[in-house]
């Protein structure tokens, strides 16, 4: 994997206020949206396995991403309480 990517960019947006539609962005009626974006580096024992011939590299890096997501819903969390207060 090295060769291709040694990092992801993990971008979070959270509407405290609830997910706007379209026309909401075009009039002006979005009222708070909180951006989190940070590069995240791909573990270093995925950086030099091969994704495509090896198992256990997919099989560890599906369980790198799954813990990524639940990071990220524990961040939105957290993100909602502190826009609530």
């Amino acid at each position: 994997m090295g060769d291709k990517f040694r990092a992801i960019l993990d971008v979070t947006i959270v509407y405290p206020d609830g997910a706007p539609k379209f026309p909401d962005f075009l009039c002006g009626r979005l009222r708070r949206v909180i951006v989190r974006v940070q590069s995240l580096p791909v573990p270093e024992h995925l950086i030099d396995s091969d994704y495509g011939a090896d198992a256990a590299t997919r099989e560890a890096f599906a369980k790198w991403v799954q813990q990524l997501w639940q990071d990220k819903d524990a961040q939105i969390e957290r993100l909602l309480a502190q826009a609530r207060r």
